[in-house]
């Protein structure tokens, strides 16, 4: 007995061994063909990071593990993953292994796959990743390496898209769990599976017909490989809690069709299990809800699928005698009756058929009821609809739970519509009949997350086949009110079709508009108080496709830091631009009319383009209002008074709708009617420079100049001003960064400049007097050029005097030297003047005396010549 466990224990250790060992014995060779086959078989790129082969954990079956594998197409679907799967395990016929010449796979495990199947529009699918077959080598034996004899496959925690652009058709499975089993080695067996998935999605033509929803289902199958036809067996389909069963068969005779023959209907017809599909209703508290009332579905699908047709269906929907409620709240939907019919009879999807010949409920005690029928849903739409009802908004809440929001007011609508599609598209208005009203009184709309509470104590709409017109209407919108009447233009193109223009024409009153609070992002109570209601502004994207124009007049209204008054106009809202046409405002305690536009064409770095006509400003608000001043006049901080401008001005703005300053363009007039500016810094120490401490308080009155801004400076046009006696001529520029160049060209009386200059300037010109002989007397003004230099806060004063310039530290310096400037020709000709002076006279005095000369040896020759008689 003792010889008889040890060698038990020795063929058990032996044979443990081996389980462990054969893995090892075949990685290489399994390993090599798994490469060859991925390498010549797939058109992707394929990888895993770790590859392992188990025989003891799948005994008797040898696994082989690759972790992390990822298959990512090529060409158009190059940034596609096909597949991205934690694990993929294959369990192979040990047998088939050790005889090395064809792999029997039996098994098929996937750990938490994420797999997206895609299918373009030209119906290229991106699982077609197989390489074409080509011609064996011989000796080859590759091509058969592994052999699909299937008895199980599992798919745990996966991830499931199918993406169908050509069909338009969208499903997901999320948290998929599944298994499959049955001999695929027969033609005929059953494939027993069971689903279950978290949350699956199904849309067709974008419309969701299941969404999130759960399911659960047992669904066995009779497979016939060689026919490639599946029968239904006896089976349980559970969508969150609607129960389902189906009939019948699905076949694949070939690869372009699907031929199929079912039948399905709902096993339990209570309307609370129907309810369950709706996300908004399946919530934490669906079981507390209370529905009564039957609800009925069954439907059949016939035919073949393919890309030229589709089956025959007829779905078929009821609801009887139903009603909803939910326990904490009083009322309830009553009597909710509703028929529907969905059915195709050819094949052809242009023939579907959607037909709801009348459906009814009541909102506590407030009725609805409605019809609708379409047809021809591809070629040329058919609708004919109508709904009749009113709600009391407040009851409704007592009906439907709404957390954190209160709404109320009444809703009265009675309207109909019935035509096609064509006659929309060809303007012909008189064969699509639309008419009815839709009137709102009292309605209020407020929450913790609205950011702000919208009130319209009335408003009425009333429908035509051309247009909407709006009567009556009256809201208030946060702090913001309005009043409006006007109409709506092509609206029924505009929902039919695409890229169609939404046009409107509208008057529109306001006695208080904030924009601020309009345009602003939310803002909560505490931020509110700490910024005194100054909310920071974001930009506004002006919607596309719509083309309104409003007269506008509001009272008061609030932008920015900007109180403005009367402000009338009109405004037009037309390719994402917002344009001004003679818009007046009275603001800064003047008027201002603006002609322009305000873009957002590219919504991240909006334009404005505006025509400014500027009246009567003040100049202190205008710098307390606007930071273009702020950064490019500086200057209007130190004065008072008032100004008027008319200015083209254009820019970018940022994300806060501010201008970007060195996007800006703007040139105009600027006339300045009355101001005094004082502790201006360039001015103060300008006028130390010269010593004239009267010029650092400068009053103006009616100064006119024309000025532009360009790359982020200011450049002003030279102009003229007097003030004190002092005759200036200003030019220059300054820029955003606080730098100016400014040349004054001064005239200065020289009485401004002090004693001391007087003197010397006296002294020195009396010094060239008396060096030249001259008498010339100084003038009553000087002239003084000056460059303002530096920045605002700290300037550079330069002062220049005839040929040479330098800083002067005094103004005795400068004086004197300018004195001398000026004087120095006229010295130069009066020194000129009295020498010509003296040779004239010493030309004159030697004339005279040589004159004398010879007229006195002309008079003693005369008396030493003899008479002629006496000769």
């Amino acid at each position: 007995m003792k010889k008889i466990l040890i060698t038990v224990a020795i063929v058990f250790v032996v044979l443990l061994a081996a389980a462990a060992a054969i893995p090892l014995f075949f990685k290489d060779q399994i390993v090599a063909k798994v490469k060859s086959v991925i390498n010549e078989k797939v058109n992707a790129k394929v990888d895993f990071k770790e590859f392992d082969l188990t025989l003891i954990s799948s005994f008797p079956k040898m696994g082989i593990k690759l972790n992390d594998l990822s298959i990512v197409g090529v060409d158009s679907f190059a940034q596609d993953t096909l597949a991205n799967i934690k694990q993929l395990q294959l369990d192979l016929n040990l047998m088939s292994v050790i005889k090395g010449e064809t792999y029997e796979i039996n098994a098929v495990s996937l750990k938490e796959p994420t797999i997206l199947a895609k299918v373009l529009k030209s119906g290229k699918a991106n699982w077609d990743i197989m390489k074409p077959d080509t011609v064996a080598k011989p000796g080859d034996t590759t091509g058969a390496s592994f052999k699909a004899a299937l008895e199980k496959y599992t798919i745990e925690k996966g991830k499931i898209t199918y993406d169908d652009a050509s069909l338009n058709f969208f499903l997901q499975a999320e948290n998929l769990n599944h298994t499959g089993k049955g001999n695929f080695t027969q033609d005929i067996f059953t494939l027993k599976t069971l689903s279950d998935i978290k949350k699956l999605t199904v849309k067709y033509g974008g419309i969701p017909y299941l969404n999130g929803v759960a399911l659960d289902a047992d669904l066995p199958l009779e497979m016939d490989m060689k026919q490639m036809k599946f029968i239904f067996g006896q089976n349980k389909i559970k969508l969150n809690e609607l129960l389902l069963s189906a009939v019948g068969y699905l076949a694949m005779p070939n690869e372009k069709d699907m031929v199929m023959d079912l039948k399905f209907d709902a096993q339990q017809s209570d309307l609370k299990n129907f309810l369950s599909l709706i996300p908004a209703i399946y919530t934490a508290n669906f079981k507390d809800m209370e529905a009564t009332g039957k609800f009925g579905i069954d439907g059949v699908v016939k035919g073949t699928y393919n890309e030229k047709s589709i089956p025959t269906f007829n779905l078929n929907l009821s609801i009887t005698d139903g009603k909803i409620k939910y326990p904490a709240l009083p009322s309830a939907i009553n009597h909710i009756q509703v028929k529907a019919n969905i059915a195709n009879a050819d094949g052809l999807l242009d023939h579907t058929v959607v037909n709801i010949p009348a459906f009814h409920l009541a909102f506590g005690n407030a009725p609805l009821d409605g019809r609708l029928l379409v047809k021809n849903p591809i070629s040329d739409p058919f609708v004919d609809m109508a709904l009749k009802g009113n709600l009391d908004l407040k009851q409704l809440t007592t009906i439907f739970p709404l957390k954190d929001m209160t709404i109320s007011g009444v809703l009265l609508a009675d309207v109909k519509a019935a035509g096609r599609k064509s006659s929309i598209d060809k303007e012909q208005y008189q064969d699509f009949k639309a008419s009815g009203q839709v009137q709102a009184s009292n309605f209020v709309y407020a929450g913790k997350n609205i950011p702000m509470p919208v009130s319209i104590p009335a408003a009425k709409m009333t429908f035509g086949p051309k247009n909407i017109t709006l009567d009556h209407l009256n809201a208030k919108l946060g702090k913001s009110d309005f009043a409006a009447n006007g109409a709506v233009n092509n609206y029924l193109n505009y929902v039919f079709r695409k890229n169609q223009l939404l046009e409107g024409n509208f008057n529109v009153t306001s006695n208080y508009l904030d924009v601020n609070e309009l345009m602003g992002p939310e803002v909560d109570k505490e931020q509110a108080k700490n910024t005194k209601d100054q909310v920071p502004l974001t930009v506004f994207e002006v919607p596309a496709n719509i083309n309104f124009n409003m007269a506008v007049k509001a009272n008061k209204v609030k932008y920015d830091k900007y109180d403005i008054s009367n402000a009338t106009g009109a405004v037009q809202i037309k390719d994402k631009t917002i344009y001004f046409k003679d818009l007046g405002l009275d603001m800064l305690a003047g008027t201002i009319k603006m002609n322009g536009s305000y873009a957002t064409i590219n919504p991240k770095k909006p334009k404005v383009d505006v025509d400014f006509g500027m009246d009567k400003i003040d100049i202190q608000q205008a710098f307390n209002a606007f930071n273009t001043v702020k950064l490019l006049a500086p200057i209007a901080q130190f004065a008072k008074g008032t100004f008027s401008t008319n200015l083209k001005f254009n820019s970018d703005l940022d994300e806060k709708m501010t201008p970007i300053y060195s996007s800006i363009n703007a040139e105009g007039l600027a006339n300045i009617i009355q101001a005094v500016i004082d502790g201006f810094e360039p001015i103060n120490k300008l006028a130390s420079s010269l010593g004239a401490n009267e010029l650092k308080k400068l009053e103006l009155n009616d100064v006119k100049t024309k000025f532009k801004i360009s790359n982020g400076r200011l450049n002003v046009s030279p102009f003229d001003i007097k003030v004190k006696g002092v005759s200036m001529n200003i030019q220059g520029s300054n820029g955003v960064d606080q730098s100016m160049d400014y040349n004054l060209v001064l005239n200065v009386p020289r009485a401004m400049l002090g004693s001391k200059a007087n003197e010397a300037a006296n002294t020195a010109l009396a010094s060239l007097n008396g060096k030249l002989g001259t008498h010339v007397a100084i003038g009553e003004t000087i002239k003084i050029n000056a460059d303002l230099l530096g920045t605002f806060l700290k300037p550079n004063i330069k002062l220049k005097y005839g040929a040479g310039e330098g800083t002067a530290t005094s103004a005795v310096k400068t004086v004197v030297n300018q004195v001398v400037e000026e004087k120095k020709a006229e010295l130069q000709a009066k020194a000129k003047e009295q020498v010509d002076t003296l040779k004239k006279k010493a030309v004159e005095k030697a004339t005279t005396e040589i004159g004398n000369k010879l007229k006195g040896l002309f008079n003693k020759k005369k008396q030493e010549e003899p008479p002629k008689e006496q000769q």
